[in-house]
């Protein structure tokens, strides 16, 4: 078998050392120095990447079935738990995934968006006019209330700050290589800590529930009249909240970043929110906020930009051919939207800037533009995230005049379970309505 392309073991240290903090970054330069195909590693430790539109179609489409999830995606399951959705296969998959499924239905969401505007709007009252102050850090704890709220009710939202603070050991070390998350491997132990307090807290709103025969008109209540069992349900919950803020907040970072850092796309967004909305502060609906095309826009550019899963994998259960490269059975195949979404090929020459007008001039091709997923299990949260992120930029944009600190440092993005901002959104507040 023909040895396929990458950096050697020569190359390994560097690459490691690269990947730690930028996986994203690492892909990308893979991807320049050796195309389409690309083996990192040695052995059962490597990961071969694909890189291209057709990769994701082949991954996300074309062979449902010959690709499994759990032996790419385990390093997620010291905080979403091995019955997560993320991490299941088969029957099982569809099984909870049918369950889950109607939680996230537009209607219901709809029905969200005064809650979402409420904890956005709490978020923009407490802003001090001449204060400096990090967006990310204070849209993280909104979006993480918001999660809780309009998932699990007004009870176990009351928790929602502790539930982020006992969770962030097990995000951060998620948020790691796979190969430092060993068990015994520094964090380890704060993780599963982490996890089991996070389960203590569910655990304590599910018996509240069954005790009081009140089941709640929420996600939660929606559940507990199915046939999951304890531990899935705990599953669920706890990842829908973590997985829910953690890549969120980062969307709504980095659009917040990169319309502050074009101050002309800001305006015009702006205009977008006062032409539909009116020149005071009416709050805006679901149909509202279908209807702000150049809001949208820019959510969307800031998505291809910064795709909050920067890079994803399956396992290959069967062998096939790639850009004439045989990938084996059993590897480890990594596909990164990151990479994708700034292809000049499907792009154009200015694939690396934020140019929000490309989503009014044409639709992106088939699996360009990937940053919930694919068909058949794209993301079950990504309505509720998009509606979160053009709240909290209409609301903003309606509010607010901001000042970006430090507009002309690089912009460079860090993680791996959800890439965010490096050094977050600084802004000067000048007036808030």
């Amino acid at each position: 078998m023909a040895r396929l392309p990458g950096p050697g073991l020569i190359g390994l240290p560097a690459a490691g050392v690269a990947g730690m903090r930028r996986p994203h970054e690492l892909a990308r330069d893979l991807y320049r120095r050796y195309g389409h195909v690309v083996r990192l590693g040695l052995g059962p430790a490597s990961y071969v990447y694909l890189f291209g539109r057709s990769a994701n179609e082949i991954i996300l489409s074309d062979r449902p079935d010959s690709f499994t999830w759990y032996e790419a995606m385990r390093v997620l399951e010291p905080i979403n738990g091995p019955t997560a959705l993320v991490l299941t296969d088969g029957e099982d998959h569809r099984r909870r995934r049918r369950i889950v499924q109607p939680a996230f239905a537009t209607r219901r969401i709809d029905s969200a968006v005064p809650v979402i505007v409420e904890e956005v709007d709490a978020t923009i009252d407490a802003l001090v006019p001449g204060t400096t102050v990090d967006l990310y850090s204070l849209y993280r704890r909104t979006v993480r209330r918001i999660v809780v709220r309009v998932l699990f009710g007004e009870s176990l939202a009351r928790h929602a700050d502790a539930l982020g603070e006992v969770l962030e050991p097990a995000i951060r070390f998620v948020d790691r290589p796979p190969q430092f998350q060993f068990r015994g491997a520094p964090g380890s132990g704060a993780s599963r800590r982490a996890r089991r307090a996070a389960d203590r807290v569910v655990d304590a709103e599910i018996a509240r529930r069954r005790g009081s025969g009140d089941r709640g008109n929420d996600v939660l209540g929606m559940l507990l009249d199915t046939d999951l069992g304890d531990a899935e349900l705990r599953d669920q919950v706890v990842s829908l909240i973590a997985a829910g803020y953690d890549t969120t907040s980062a969307a709504v970072a980095w659009t917040l970043l990169e319309l502050l850092r074009t101050p002309y796309e800001w305006e015009r967004s702006r205009d977008d929110v006062t032409d539909r909305l009116g020149a005071g502060c009416r709050v805006p609906d679901g149909d509202d906020l279908r209807a702000l095309n150049y809001v949208s826009a820019a959510v969307n550019e800031a998505l291809r930009l910064w795709p909050p899963a920067s890079l994803s994998g399956r396992r290959a259960s069967d062998a096939f051919t790639y850009e004439g490269q045989l990938i084996p059975a059993g590897s480890i195949v990594v596909f990164s939207p990151f990479v994708t979404q700034r292809l000049p090929e499907l792009w154009g020459p200015d694939a690396d800037s934020f140019r929000p007008e490309r989503w009014l001039e044409h639709e992106p091709e088939p699996f360009s533009f990937i940053p919930f997923g694919g068909p058949y299990r794209r993301c079950l949260g990504f309505a509720l995230a998009l509606t979160e992120i053009q709240v909290a930029i209409t609301r903003l944009l309606q509010r607010t005049t901001l000042t970006l600190v430090d507009a002309q440092r690089e912009i460079r993005g860090t993680g791996l379970s959800a890439l965010r901002p490096e050094g977050g959104v600084r802004v000067r507040v000048g007036s808030v309505l």
